[in-house]
């Protein structure tokens, strides 16, 4: 039997067909005027609403904070706490069904799906839309521990046995690696060590310990599968040591880890390592931008799948760096990713940020002709160039380490514009190639030269603030309202930048040295400087966020069109707007929350 209002859309399609029946039953209908308001700030509320036709806008203040039209519902937070702390009007005539609050509440408690609707956290509801979109197979590699792989057990083989007795006890255990006891330290000992083994001509009788590698990089056997994948990625090996306690107990192949995952690996890190030329690299950039829409596909979620395209790309652009940069140049110089590949949060290929620490004595001239040639290249493998001019071909990103500090240094005591967002920049840097000891140097310098001024720490997070409100002056929401047709919102504006560079701020303050946004959020909750819930409602939608700008990039790529931050509104369906407007408020809360700190009103 249907129902007498169509109840198939969020969080309605959640009820069991007979419930929905006795909801509908239940419900009565209102008409509001223009402008006419529906629900006051601080009032009690008696029912949940369905708009069947017409636009409401919901108010804070004076500003829009939210728009609902046909079959979308308000105010769930408020029918849970019975009052509601926004004022809802009626922007142009208004049909609304109204359900009952008592009938509402009832069915939050039959029905846990439909109750966590209403009194989940804004974290949990992104969390419930992540399982939905997760395939099995995907939820199993962040949830499936190493020790679920089944890694191979010990073979373990005295430090003074010959290589020729290693390998035929490897022969014997059909097994192509050996742990190596040697007093209280344990190596590993492998076939791919026979390779340089036979072309060097080393003797067989030469004691097993001499060609081991004693520095082990192992993970726990109850560490995540995605992190020892990671780490072989990272490190571009074959193999792990597996502990218990810090002991060896058995080893992970890479071909165990993709026969656990079989249909997951395009064996990118392999193509790097083969590549000889840029067309190789050409080729890997494009099975990655292929991975990156099956793994987006599939369900991955956004900080993972950023953690995971900052390893490929960051090994992609080290073997093209050493592909155009003449020896002594590669060896003497330290590539750096600057912004978003810096904080491993760039998934599709937007832009150039990149810069160069010249070690002392270094060809100027070799150098530059070098540097031109890494940007004309990333070009080539699908990089665009940055339109701020963040490249190392341009002479004002590659300095020395102590040219590095006074230009740092420098861009902290203008203390306005540009140099503010030159120096958020390079705090997000991470070291791609070279020396990997020159770039905390510079960090450290620059942080002990920091003031501490809370002047100039408002200054640098003034930024927050340069991009509008959503306000009577064209804004998203006033589109919306307008019924305007191709509503386009610039997600980074909107709200990646502002909990980027909040964060950000937060982490310099507090002397955090991890890049990454969501490892900085970690850090500012330890540190008592956030509270988890709010920093988990930050993470949560930061995450979604990326998701949309994802999705959009992948459709624009389809299209062969160029990149851009922007979504188009009308593509999107019921729930990914309900959680869009949510985000969009936690993006507000935060906002306000760095503009008290730091009293950005003052300026």
């Amino acid at each position: 039997m249907a129902t007498r209002f169509d109840l198939s859309h969020p969080p309605f399609d959640l009820l069991t067909p007979a419930e929905a029946q006795a909801l509908s039953d239940s419900a009565d209908v209102f008409f509001f005027c223009d402008d006419q308001e529906i629900l006051q700030v601080g009032g009690a509320v008696d029912s949940l609403y369905l708009v069947l036709k017409g636009l409401v806008r919901e108010m804070a203040g004076e500003e829009i904070v939210g728009v609902y039209g046909e079959y979308e519902t308000f105010d769930c937070r408020a029918l849970a706490t019975g009052k509601t702390f926004h004022k809802f009007e009626a922007h142009e005539e208004a049909l609304l069904c109204a359900f009952p609050r008592q009938e509402v509440l009832a069915l939050t408690d039959k029905n846990p799906a439909f109750g966590a609707y209403f009194f989940a956290t804004v974290s949990d509801k992104f969390g419930q839309l992540a399982q939905k979109r997760d395939r099995q197979e995907w939820q199993n590699l962040f949830t499936a521990k190493i020790s679920d792989a089944g890694f191979r057990p010990p073979v373990f083989v005295d430090a003074v046995e010959t290589i020729v007795g290693a390998a035929r006890l490897m022969k014997e255990q059909r097994c192509r690696s050996l742990l190596v006891r040697d007093g209280d330290k344990t190596g590993i000992f492998t076939t791919s060590d026979f390779r340089d083994i036979v072309a060097t001509a080393v003797p067989g009788d030469t004691p097993v310990k001499d060609r081991a590698q004693f520095s082990l990089l192992s993970c726990d056997k109850e560490d995540y599968l995605f992190n020892a994948m990671l780490l072989m990625t990272r490190k571009n090996i074959h193999r792990i040591v597996v502990t218990e306690k810090g002991a060896p107990v058995g080893t992970l192949a890479q071909i165990d880890l993709l026969s656990y995952f079989s249909n997951h690996s395009h064996l990118i890190s392999q193509q790097l390592e083969m590549a000889t030329n840029v067309g190789d690299l050409a080729k890997v950039a494009r099975d990655m931008d292929a991975l990156v829409e099956s793994l987006a596909t599939q369900g991955m979620k956004m900080p993972q799948l950023a953690r995971l395209i900052q390893v490929l790309s960051t090994r992609l652009m080290a073997r093209l760096w050493q592909m155009v940069a003449p020896p002594a140049v590669f060896a003497g110089c330290a590539l750096l990713a600057l912004g978003s590949e810096g904080r491993g949060e760039q998934i599709l290929k937007t832009d150039q940020d990149n810069a160069l620490i010249v070690g002392d004595g270094q060809n100027e001239d070799d150098v530059a002709q070098a540097a031109d040639h890494f940007t004309e290249q990333m070009l080539r493998l699908g990089y665009p160039l940055c339109p701020g001019g963040i490249m190392v071909s341009r002479k004002e990103w590659r300095h020395t380490t102590q040219n590095w500090i006074r230009v740092l240094q420098d861009w902290a005591w203008q203390s306005q514009g540009e140099a503010l967002m030159n120096l958020a920049i390079f705090l997000d840097a991470e070291t791609i190639s070279g020396p990997a000891s020159w770039l905390p140097v510079c960090r450290d310098a620059l942080r002990a030269g920091l003031s501490d001024d809370a002047t100039w720490f408002s200054r640098m997070a003034l930024p927050i603030e340069q991009f509008p409100n959503q306000k009577a002056d064209g804004g998203f929401w006033w589109q919306l309202l307008n019924r305007e047709e191709n509503v386009r919102l610039d997600l980074k504006k909107a709200g990646i930048f502002p909990l980027v560079h909040g964060i950000r701020i937060l982490a310099l303050e507090m002397n955090i040295m991890a890049t990454n946004t969501f490892d900085r959020l970690e850090a500012l909750v330890s540190k008592g400087i956030l509270k988890r819930a709010p920093a988990d409602d930050i993470s949560e939608s930061l995450a979604f966020l990326m998701h949309l700008r994802l999705n959009a990039g992948l459709e624009l790529l389809r299209g062969k069109k160029k990149l851009t931050n922007e979504i188009d509104t009308a593509s999107l369906n019921m729930r990914d707007k309900d959680l869009l407007k949510d985000a969009l408020l936690v993006v507000k809360r935060f906002k306000q929350t760095i503009n008290q700190r730091y009293q950005l009103d003052r300026f």
